[in-house]
Parts: C-alpha cells; sequence; structure tokens
C-alpha cells in the first residue's frame, strides 16, 4: 500500500511539473546533451570545502568532480597522475614534490602552475578551520608551499604521513581552484556561489532555467574533450518522481544508493534500461558501533551477543537485494593494509542467547527484555534518516534483538542534528565509514579515542589504555612494517573486543537510458560521484 500511495504522490508531482513548463525531455535535448536530477539545488555554491563544512547541503559535493582535479588521482589501488605528472617523496617523508602538467588552465583562462598549487594548498587550513584533520591528515601537517619553478611545487610537512599522497587524491580539501578565487586573506569570494572555477572537463556560468541547472564543456580543458557537450541538472525533490521521470525519459542518468532504490534498481534493469554495479573495493562499510563507557555495552559478553544476534546474510540478500555482501571487518580487507585474517562470526540465535544469561542477563519480570543489576537491556539506535532502505534496516536491526531480549529502538535525525547528538554517546550509532578514497586512512585516523569530533569511530580503540598513543605513532611512521603491524593490531581489537559491528560492504548502482547512453564508468576511487566525462553516448 505504502508503494502504491508513493508512485501515486509520484505521478501526480510529474504531472504538476509537465502542466508548468518545468519538464525537459529528451527529445527537445541535442544528441550530445544528457540530463541529470536531484532533490536539493546548487544555492550552497562550487567550492569543495563549503559542500562539506560551510553549507548543511552536501549534495554538490557529488558533482565536482566534473569541475576540479586533484594534483594525483587514485584508481584502482593506486596513485595515478592527475595535474602532477609525476612526483617524489624525500626520504624521510617530510617533502613532497610534485612536478606539474604544463599548458592547463583553469575555466577562467588563469594559468595552472606552482604558484595556483601554493594559494590552494596554503589557503585549504584557513577554509577548513575546526574541521582541518577531518578529511584527510596531510593538511594538518603544512609547515611551508615552495615554488621551485613554474612548475614544480614542494610540500613541506611538520611530520610524516604514510597516507599523504593518498590525501592530495581527495576532491575534498585538495581539489585545485583557481587563485581568482579567494579574498587576499584565503577566505572563499562569493564568485564560487554561482560559477566553478577549476580545470576539469566542465562548467558552470550560473545558467539556470527556474529548476534546471546547465553545465557546459570547459573549453580549456586539458585533457581528451568528453562526449556530452553539456548537461543539466534538475531539481526533483522526490525518489519516486526522479524514477518515473527516468521511466519517460526526461532523466538520463541516475547515480548511487542515494538515488536509486535497490527493488528500483533491479526492477529497470529487468525492464532493460542500462544498470550497471561498481566494482573493486567497497565504497563504505555499513556498521554499529557501541557507547563502551557505560552499561550494557560496557559488558563485552553484551556485545558479543549482538554479533552473533546480527543475521548479516538476510541483511544483505532481502534488504540490499544481494548487491552488498556481508562485512566481516570493519575496513574492505581489498583496501591497503586491511587484509588482516579474521574468524568471522557467523549468525547463531542461540550463542547470543547464551552469552547473554551466562552473564546474569535474564529476563526476571518476562516482559521480553532483559535486565542485570537494575539496568534494562534496552535503548536506542541513531541513525541519519531519509533514506527509506535504512529505515528498512533499523527495524530489521531492532527486531532480531528483539527475538534476543533486547529492546533497541529506532531514533532517525536529518544529518546535521545526528552530528551534533552521535558525540554525546548513545546506546547504538549505525553509521559508515569515510569511504574511498579516504578508507582505510582517514577512518584509522579518528579512531583515536579521544577525538571526539568522529564518536563513533573513536570507540574502536576505546577500551585500549594507549589507544590515542597508537594512532599518533602510526600517523608519523613511514615503516611498512610497523602500519601493517599496526593494522593487524586495530583491526584484530576492533574484532576481538567487539566495539564496533561491521554489516556490508557498500556498492554503488547506475541506472542509464540506452537510447541515448551506450555507457557509463564509475568515477574512480568515489564511485557515487557523477562522472559526466564517462559517458559514451549512442
Amino acid at each position: 500500500m505504502k508503494k502504491n500511495i508513493g508512485w501515486i504522490l509520484a505521478a501526480l508531482m510529474m504531472l504538476v511539473a509537465a502542466l508548468s513548463g518545468c519538464s525537459r525531455s529528451s527529445e527537445e535535448q541535442a544528441p550530445d546533451e544528457i540530463t541529470l536530477s536531484e532533490s536539493w539545488d546548487f544555492s550552497g555554491g562550487f567550492y569543495p570545502i563549503e559542500t562539506l563544512v560551510v553549507n548543511t547541503n552536501f549534495g554538490p559535493e557529488f558533482y565536482m568532480s566534473n569541475f576540479y582535479e586533484t594534483l594525483v588521482n587514485y584508481r584502482n589501488g593506486e596513485i595515478v597522475p592527475g595535474l602532477a605528472e609525476s612526483w617524489d617523496i624525500s626520504d624521510d617523508g617530510k617533502v613532497y614534490t610534485f612536478h606539474l602538467r604544463q599548458n592547463v588552465k583553469f575555466s577562467d583562462g588563469t594559468p595552472f602552475d606552482a604558484e595556483a598549487v601554493k594559494r590552494n594548498l596554503e589557503v585549504i587550513p584557513i577554509n577548513l578551520g575546526k574541521y582541518n584533520g577531518y578529511f584527510g591528515t596531510v593538511s594538518t601537517r603544512f609547515e611551508q608551499i615552495v615554488v621551485v619553478d613554474a612548475n614544480t611545487v614542494e610540500v613541506h610537512l611538520t611530520a610524516p604521513y604514510y597516507g599523504g599522497l593518498k590525501d592530495f587524491s581527495l576532491l575534498n580539501p585538495m581539489a585545485m581552484v583557481s587563485p581568482n578565487a579567494f579574498h587576499e586573506d584565503g577566505s572563499v569570494k562569493d564568485t564560487l556561489k554561482t560559477v566553478t572555477l577549476g580545470t576539469g572537463p566542465y562548467m558552470y556560468r550560473g545558467d539556470r532555467d527556474g529548476n534546471i541547472y546547465t553545465f557546459v564543456r570547459n573549453p580549456h580543458y586539458w585533457g581528451e574533450p568528453p562526449e556530452v557537450e553539456r548537461f543539466h541538472v534538475k531539481v526533483i525533490p522526490d525518489n519516486h518522481a526522479r524514477l518515473l521521470a527516468f521511466r519517460n525519459g526526461e532523466v538520463d542518468l541516475l547515480v548511487g544508493t542515494r538515488q536509486i532504490s535497490f527493488d528500483g534498481f533491479n526492477e529497470m534493469k529487468a525492464a532493460g534500461y542500462g544498470a550497471l554495479v561498481s566494482e573493486g573495493e567497497a565504497n563504505y562499510t555499513r556498521f554499529l558501533a557501541f557507547d563502551v563507557s557505560k552499561a550494557p555495552f560496557d559488558d563485552l559478553n553484551v556485545r558479543l551477543a549482538v554479533s552473533y544476534a546480527i543475521d548479516k546474510m538476510s541483511i544483505v540478500q532481502n534488504i540490499f537485494a544481494g548487491i552488498e555482501t556481508r562485512a566481516d571487518s570493519i575496513l574492505d580487507p581489498a583496501l591497503p593494509y586491511c587484509d588482516v585474517q579474521l574468524v568471522p562470526r557467523i549468525y547463531d540465535r542461540q550463542q547470543a542467547i547464551a552469552l547473554l544469561e551466562n552473564a546474569g542477563w535474564v529476563d526476571a519480570d518476562g516482559d521480553g527484555v532483559r535486565e542485570k543489576d537494575g539496568v534494562m537491556l534496552k535503548g536506542e539506535i541513531l541513525y541519519i534518516k531519509g533514506d527509506p532502505m535504512i529505515d528498512d534496516l533499523i527495524l530489521v536491526l531492532a527486531a532480531q534483538l528483539k527475538e534476543i531480549g533486547m529492546e533497541m529502538k529506532g531514533n532517525g535525525m536529518e544529518k546535521m542534528a545526528f552530528h551534533a547528538v552521535y558525540a554525546k554517546g548513545v546506546a547504538i550509532t549505525l553509521y559508515q565509514t569515510y569511504g574511498n578514497p579516504w578508507d582505510p586512512h582517514t577512518t584509522i585516523s579518528n579512531m583515536k579515542p579521544d577525538l571526539k569530533n568522529d564518536y563513533p569511530a573513536a570507540q574502536a580503540l576505546a577500551l585500549v589504555k594507549n589507544g590515542n598513543d597508537i594512532i599518533q605513532r602510526l600517523n608519523v611512521t613511514t615503516d611498512e612494517k610497523e602500519i601493517r603491524k599496526t593494522y593487524h593490531f586495530v583491526l584484530s581489537e576492533i574484532h576481538d573486543k567487539a566495539t564496533l559491528l561491521p554489516i556490508s560492504y557498500t556498492r554503488e548502482l547506475a541506472l542509464h537510458n540506452t537510447d541515448k547512453i551506450k555507457g557509463y564508468t564509475f568515477y574512480a576511487g568515489q564511485p557515487s560521484h557523477f562522472n559526466v566525462a564517462g559517458i559514451k553516448l549512442k
């Protein structure tokens, strides 16, 4: 019934849009232009750092790779050239020398050179402010940026960082922006509210027609011109309406599980639409984080009981349609340093019950909820609401825990409210790792127990006396054996102490109109991002 009502409402919304003249059909477009869709607009502007730090609208982050580039790129587990053709790292790991591509320009015609790199790197800590270090560690270690010549720049660090090169591949905060975008003090000009100023294949010039934004090829792009001449992003607030627009040919491409439900994906695939699943490393790991500082989750037996009570295989098959896979480690073993052998805990409800009863958690009054020493085995699961699939996951998790005498109710919050609340500590938090290309380095770096800005990750080593020191030492070593040893300890500790409970490894989805699009390549490193240059037209 809920699905039928959703489709009826979606149809009404599309009818209203059509009558108001706001829709754009494929027939009205040139062969080399396409239409995408989002539930939000670009009012937050086009500076990558601001899309995640300053503005509450995180959505534009998924488009920044079309406009901006980084010095290096992360592709299939390796660092490859980007705006830097090559690089050198000093023996002590404290000086990175980047040799830049020549004859590259920003979309405003400004030359990309060592001075531009210096300006961009120097303003990162300024514009990140208190968030410096949230999205990669290397920016917290900038000592000085030295221009050697027009095509060579040195980045001097206060201390080495084993994940430094991968951090330089992060669009946020390492995207290269025209120096004309910054005030003298390093702050961002309002110019970036209405234009893009990058070296990427596309640009925005302020073209907006009602609820449709139009982006065009960057005439100064140094690489091979993409096949799509221009693309439109149409604002459609409802996911059901967006899927209906896709069916009707008004939207040509959908990307990411935030846009496509697994049921919708399989339905469209069966109907003959182009349907793709990202390959390689997992995009994220979904996991539960326990508040190990107080009852009931200060009890290892309770955490282990939850580990056995959650039927991961049922979840990935019935909620994630077999596209996501069961996670037995907090980080995908395919990621660097993460190939640590752990013994999986397989779903076993009787084992979960036995753990609780042997530890003294009993249902003395027959109300279905166990208790011990006056503490009831109950609480809440905090999560970010807005995704029906996650709502379903919460209901399943609560039901599976209820079967062992644990009462956990879902508490869904808007993203900003969620981040304000979770640092205070709740019984269980449903969260995810930072994802590619931040994983594994940023997720591991934020596992310092004292780093309360990322409460879920901070639970990982909360029971280790010297947890902060372990991560601190890791982040200044260049010894590969020591790095691997630390990863083995951290991932084993999380597993043995059950401080974080991995559920599934995610994959991203894409649907495309086969009448217009021949193929699509996910954006390497961040497959949830739209990669318009990766579209091959009919």
